[in-house]
Parts: C-alpha cells; structure tokens; sequence
C-alpha cells in the first residue's frame, strides 16, 4: 500500500497535478511530460585520413527555446584557450571540441558566458562544429539522475538514508552488511560496495545481481565509483514514477531549465547535429544505447548551448524553478574519492568548505568525454565536450588557466 502511494504522489508530481498535496512547494515549479521523443538510427559517419580542419571559433547563437545567455569577450582568454584546443585536437585524433567559459561580470554581478567551438563533427563529412552540436555526455548524466533524487526528497517521496530495499520490486532482495542496509545516499556517493560495472543492461540481469550480492564492507564505508550504483538508483526512480528514465530526466529537469537538446532520446533534428566519436586511437567509435539498466548512469546526450545554461542555473540555482533541487544535489553528503574532496548527489567537490571549493563532473563514454566544473562562490566555471578522449587533460589546464586569470 506504501509503495502504492508512493507512486501516485510521485507520477502526479510529474504530471503537473499540484493537487496531489495539500501543501504544495511553492518554490519548485510543477512538471508536464513531453510528448514521445522521435526513435530514429544516429547518421552513418565514416573515418578517412583527410587531414583535421583548421581549428575555428564560432561563436553561435543560444536555441531560441533557451533563455539567452549573456556574453563577454576576452581576446587573451580566448587566444590562451584557442592554443590549447589546438594541442587538444591533434594530439587526442578526435575532430572537435566546444569550450564554455562563464565568468561573473564585477560591475553587473550577472553570469557572463563565452562559447567557443572548434573544428568539424566528424574527420570526413563533417559539418563544422556549433554551440548546437550534440555530443554524448556519458557520466554527467549522473547528476542530472542526482538532481532527480533531490527532487524526490524535496517533495517527501524519499529519504536519502531510506534502505534501497524499500524501493526494489517484490522478489528482489539486497542484502545488508552485519544489519546495516544499503541506503539511498550510498547510491548517490558511490559507497554503496557495488562494484564499477554490471557488463550487462538488462534489467532482470540487475535485479538476479542484486540478489546475490554479498556485501564486504559496511555501506558509506568506502568510495568505489559505481556505474552499477547509478543504475539501480535510475531504476528505482524510473518504477517510482511510472515511466522510462529518458522520459523522467526530460520532464523534471531538461523542460523546466529549457535544456530542450539534453535528453536520452534524441529527435531526428537532433542526430542530425549529433557528432561522430572516435576510440583513444581515433578510429570511429560506437554510440552508446539510448535506454537501458545504465540510462542513470551515463545516457544523456548535449550541446554546448544547454550545458553552458545548466552550468549558469547551477551557479545561480536561485533564479531557477528547481532552486531547492539544485541546492541539494551540491550539498556534500560524504568524503571523496580522495583526501580533501567531497561527493554530493552526482557531482564531485574539490576543497570542500574552503574558498576555493569547486564543484565539477567528468563523462565519457566510448567515443566522447566531457567536462563541467564551477566555482562554489559563483565566480566562474567551464564546460568541454569532446568528440574524442582524454577530455580530463585539458580540463586541468582550463582550471589552471582561469585562476592565472584570478576567476
């Protein structure tokens, strides 16, 4: 009956039906479901021993369908980043690269933003590369599943330290350590004990996992980054709200946020726009799937234009219908991977609690890596997206680089 309940209250939520509470939050805005996304084949683009274009800057114009982004210009910035994006290209034999830099202007106290875009979208063929430029983002998708977890504790649906076993279906059992269960939480920081990958996205494969996984540690114990976590996490949210991932992630945060090319299924529009990938050793690489037991994990694809806005509404999560879901996603719930370093619901956080905290998350899936990152304060952050590897190398040059410019 509990379970029961708790899925009308959460469907109605995404359905918009504000009458489902008595109370309703007055700070998050309520959600309507998108009509069915377009299913068609990603384009055919084949790898050639043309040589690369030249690198170029363009700077496009944000979709209509998202609110505009102010600009700024720095012809030093911009030249520092152009030599880097050049080395980047060349040296990782991928074909494109989109830069985001948005920095708070002193004067207005507004988020300023420059979008730069190199290269071509595939070595032969290509189109050049635009802020409108799909490109997959791999693990960034987790905290857009982190922020979906958020809005479930906002609106009392979860607990972060409810045991995930509340939320498996009949005939699943996960089993506790010493009388210690699994939480909700431990999904979200990677100490859960679950190893990285599952090797399968199947989901009766994950359910006939769970029931034979015999914890070692003590849940919250250990950081062990964990696709695996993901999954489970993306699955339970997905049952609770009655409906596919993709479908979810779109109503709750890419509509409300404008972000109308961030989604798991993309339209025919979209793959048109979508760049070819390539392996370490820039041969073509395979598209991930756009669903399955990893949708949680890694599945959402982008462009520059949208990830430039979600990196603002998360610098700035005041001016956003999500304000309070934002706010707790980038709330450290416990210790890093390293020394020093926190983990939140889905993003990463370097010096937690210091001045210079910084909150970031890389993705990568099997031919493209990504990067955003953003300073605590507000001051400045950045976005990558790559159609190639490596992505983390140049993502602690562009840090370095934005503090010699004191952002």
């Amino acid at each position: 009956m509990k379970k029961t309940l708790q899925k009308c209250v959460l469907s109605l939520f995404l359905l918009g039906l504000s009458a489902c509470a008595t109370n309703p939050p007055s700070i998050e805005s309520p959600l309507i479901i998108p009509p069915s996304p377009i299913f068609t084949d990603p384009p055919a683009i084949s790898i050639a021993s043309t040589p690369l274009p030249s690198p170029t800057i363009t700077e496009t114009p944000v979709p209509t369908a998202t609110p505009g982004i102010p600009s700024f210009t720095d012809d030093s910035l911009k030249n520092r980043i152009d030599q880097l994006a050049a080395i980047f290209i060349r040296q990782n034999h991928s074909s494109g690269l989109s830069v985001a830099v948005v920095k708070r202007n002193p004067q207005t106290g507004q988020l300023d933003a420059m979008l730069l875009n190199y290269g071509a979208t595939a070595k032969e063929r290509g189109k050049p590369v635009t802020s409108d430029t799909v490109y997959e983002i791999g693990s960034i998708t987790k905290v857009f599943t982190g922020i979906l977890l958020a809005q479930t504790v906002y609106y009392g649906i979860i607990q972060l330290n409810d045991p995930v076993q509340k939320y498996l279906p009949d005939g699943v059992h996960l089993a506790a350590y010493k009388n210690q269960p699994i939480r909700m939480v431990d999904l979200a920081t990677h100490r859960s004990g679950f190893p990285r990958e599952l090797g399968s996205d199947n989901p009766s494969d994950l359910y006939q996992w769970l029931n034979h996984f015999k914890p070692d540690r003590a849940p919250g114990a250990e950081y062990v980054y964990s696709n695996l976590g993901y999954m489970v996490l993306g699955d339970i949210l997905s049952r609770l709200s009655q409906t596919d991932f993709g479908t979810l992630e779109f109503a709750s945060i890419s509509q409300p946020l404008g972000l109308l090319d961030t989604r798991e299924v993309l339209t025919s529009n979209e793959q048109n726009r979508l760049a070819q990938g390539y392996y370490y050793d820039g041969s073509v690489a395979s598209y991930f799937p756009d669903s399955g037991n990893m949708s949680g994990a890694g599945y959402l694809r982008s462009t520059l234009s949208d990830m430039t806005r979600f990196l603002i509404d998360n610098m700035q999560p005041d001016s956003t219908a999500l304000a309070s879901s934002l706010r707790l996603a980038q709330t450290m719930q416990a210790e890093g991977r390293n020394p020093g370093t926190g983990t939140s619901l889905g993003w990463e956080i370097d010096r937690p609690g210091a001045p210079s905290e910084a909150i970031w998350k890389e993705g990568g899936t099997l031919g493209f890596t990504s990067y955003i990152s953003f300073m605590k304060d507000g001051s400045s952050g950045f976005v990558l997206l790559s159609n190639g590897q490596f992505i983390d190398n140049l993502a602690s040059k562009m840090r370095a680089l934005l503090d010699e410019n004191g952002n």
